[in-house]
């Protein structure tokens, strides 16, 4: 069996030349995914699922050699320098039998070889990634998609010395495709742009990698790639997790990965019973310093909703490799529960007409094209408005100053009678916002307190907050100025009190057993106050606030609540003083609440 490759065509820009062409078999069937390298570089792509490619080159290259590997294939050099290049790849297959692995378990012990030698055959030092990354929804037996997004990456590959789960992503360009069938799909897909990373499973040493008794292993085939031998080697385990690893003979370098899961899925999406399957196929390519490195990668899985099928696909290739010599600013970082299709920016034809990319089909160019966002559905309203709705949550302390005083207060059923002297107790709560952003940085909406032990304030108020950015250029810091008003109430506790008849107050009946008493004030209030947070990512951060309060209007009394009974339905009553043979007696303010504090998270939706 012989395999050509056939170059399209050159098309000369201002500054670089496109090439594109196609890669199929004998028989003209298209082989997807096969690497193209330009020679003594870390520049390169992959032929698409139709064994279409185009590769760019600048103006001041001599020479156009390109290499062109697949496995199972003898690689091919090939110095491009007219069109219709045809460049034959022959098979290169070796049989099982040759394979001599003295052990009683060969490819558990080839796993194990593998997994030791990845600081050999991986960079130990940063490097910095250039690739392209595709991201397309559709419903099964479909064929126009729900949506596709595209994106130019950058990303920060950490050393193989270790293993690694995570790492910085930054969006260079990007546009997309969306259809009006997006607007009865409620589903967004995060941390898509991560595959690099996500997928790394060399980097990661999961799964296979990781949990060995856990998986049998059995080498299935040898194969060749570049005139060397390799290991095919199958996984499994109980969980249906299944795959297959390719593995170098000469220094058991990992080159190339295939996973697939039918069952026992985590939580993802949706319910991890409506996922169908998941599959995805990652491959590392051999760099000039005979180090391996992530080149490229495929994934798609599906779920069952109303009663059809979303299947979700994703693609990403490497497109060059450069030495690391700076962070990747934290403003720029694509984060992991980052959502790319919500992301906006201007489409720029000509930036992806001289990028390297995978190539699309014809079809979803057209869309690309032909796509209008000039119309807003309901449904994309409904969600920006969501997505500039704040909500916090925060735990919250503050000081309660009781004056001195005095109470007396007669009834049937209950007689108190008290002196007390001035203390201060120190009060725990919780307070709650939902905030609406209605121009950049600006916020209006509602916050809310509530007590957790018997003493302590609750309140309900309007908020009107500025956030402001003081450390722009690495993780973000806000302050917050603010300004809230509403209605408050303090509680002090003052004891649990047994009545054998029924409590009327203010014409309401109590049920007699167990009332609990409290001196309470209502009050206005008009509270300035500060917040100061951290970004721990675009969704959360960490927050501490001080804010002062202007108590107007006050009432001060007694509240009695009922002890018993279902907590939803017990009664309670207020009693202003000098109200229902209420004499309450005090200098100054009965209870006085001046600053609160608060520490906890907010959380954007």
């Amino acid at each position: 069996m012989s395999t050509y490759i056939l170059l399209l065509s050159i098309t000369p820009s201002l500054a670089q030349t496109t090439i594109t062409g196609k890669i199929t078999d004998k028989q003209n069937t298209p082989i997807p995914y096969a690497h193209i390298q330009i020679e003594n570089t870390n520049s390169g792509t992959v032929s698409n699922e139709n064994g279409l490619f185009k590769l760019v080159f600048a103006d001041n290259s001599i020479k156009r050699t390109i290499i062109v590997s697949s496995l199972g294939y003898q690689s091919k050099k090939v110095v491009l320098e007219a069109e219709n290049n045809l460049i034959v790849l022959s098979p290169d297959i070796i049989q099982l039998q040759s394979v001599t692995i003295t052990s009683k378990n060969p490819a558990k012990e080839l796993i194990n070889n593998a997994i030791r030698s990845i600081p050999n055959n991986y960079p130990l030092v940063e490097e910095r990634h250039y690739g392209f990354f595709r991201e397309v929804t559709h419903w099964n037996k479909q064929k126009e998609p729900i949506y596709i997004a595209e994106t130019s990456i950058e990303s920060i590959k950490k050393s193989y010395s270790k293993k690694q789960l995570s790492g910085d992503v930054k969006l260079v360009e990007f546009r997309k495709y969306k259809s009006t069938q997006l607007d009865s799909l409620n589903t967004r897909i995060h941390a898509g742009v991560h595959h690099i990373h996500r997928f790394d499973v060399v980097a990661r040493r999961e799964d296979f990698l990781q949990k060995l008794d856990r998986f049998k292993y059995k080498i299935v085939d040898t194969i060749s790639r570049r005139d060397k031998n390799i290991y095919k080697i199958h996984f499994r385990n109980k969980e249906k997790i299944s795959g297959y690893v390719y593995i170098l003979d000469s220094t058991f370098a990992i080159i190339k990965a295939e996973f697939k899961q039918s069952s026992g899925f985590n939580h993802f999406l949706f319910s991890p019973e409506n996922r169908k399957y998941l599959n995805y196929t990652v491959t590392y390519e051999q760099g000039k310093d005979s180090l391996w490195r992530f080149k490229q990668s495929n994934y798609k899985t599906a779920f069952k909703r109303k009663n059809k099928v979303l299947v979700l696909s994703s693609e990403y290739v490497t497109t060059n490799i450069e030495p690391n010599s700076k962070k990747m600013a934290y403003s720029d970082k694509f984060q992991y529960s980052d959502i790319l299709l919500n992301k906006e920016k201007v489409y720029k034809p000509n930036f992806w007409r001289n990028y390297n990319i995978i190539l699309p089909n014809k079809k979803y160019e057209n869309l690309f094209k032909s796509n209008n966002f000039k119309t807003i559905s309901k449904q994309k309203k409904w969600l920006n408005f969501l997505l500039k709705l704040k909500r916090e949550i925060a735990l919250s302390c503050s000081t309660i100053n009781v004056s001195s005083y005095n109470l007396l207060f007669e009834n049937s059923s209950l007689n108190l009678q008290e002196t007390i002297n001035s203390s201060n107790r120190n009060i725990y709560g919780l307070s709650y916002s939902l905030l609406y952003e209605f121009k950049p940085n600006f916020y209006l909406g509602y916050l809310g307190e509530a007590k957790i032990f018997k003493s302590g304030i609750s309140s309900h108020n309007l908020s009107f907050q500025r956030q402001i950015k003081i450390n722009p250029k690495r993780r973000p810091i806000f302050l917050t100025p603010s300004m809230n008003f509403g209605h408050q109430q303090l509680d002090y506790f003052l004891g649990t009190f047994n009545t054998k008849e029924n409590l009327n107050v203010n014409g309401k009946s109590l049920n007699n057993g167990k009332t609990s008493v409290f001196l309470s004030q209502r009050n206005f209030r008009l509270q300035p106050n500060f917040a100061l947070s951290i970004e721990k990512n675009r969704r959360l951060n960490f927050l501490f606030s001080i804010g002062y309060n202007i108590p107007i209007s006050k009432k001060e009394g007694l509240l009695f609540q009922e002890k018993e009974g279902f907590f939803l339905f017990r009664k309670k009553q207020f009693i202003k003083n000098n109200r229902e043979s209420l004499t309450i007696n005090y200098n100054g303010n009965l209870l006085e609440n001046k600053f609160s504090l608060n520490a906890g998270v907010s959380i954007q939706l």
